[in-house]
């Protein structure tokens, strides 16, 4: 589920510079995060084995050291995987279908 702004809150960032009101905002999401997707930093080591992981095997089978956009979806992937594990948000799964989609529609345009 995404969350939206509400109109007191764009007014009250609105008093700021757009880096502040961005800033402002930012650090508003990150203060929250924990309740939706668990421990920020658990949750960041579990991404860090996952993609250290898939990156080492990605390397062995492609003999390459750079991520394609292919890459990118799978280990966005890993993201939704990790937070679902520390937290609850419908937004995980609707998102990896979403990467499971454009990985498709990458690897395919890949040839």
């Amino acid at each position: 589920m995404k969350k939206t702004v509400s109109r007191m809150e764009e007014e009250e960032d609105s008093h700021l510079g757009i880096p502040e009101g961005i800033l402002e905002r930012a650090i508003k999401e990150v203060n929250s995060k924990d309740k939706e997707h668990g421990d920020t930093e658990q949750s960041f080591r579990m991404i860090a084995d996952l993609w250290s992981i898939y990156v080492k095997h990605a390397h062995t089978v492609h003999a390459e050291s750079w991520v394609t956009p292919h890459d990118v979806a799978q280990l966005m992937i890993l993201i939704k995987v990790a937070r679902s594990v520390y937290g609850y948000s419908e937004d995980n799964f609707v998102d990896t279908a979403g990467y499971a989609a454009l990985a498709a529609m990458f690897k395919e345009s890949e040839g």
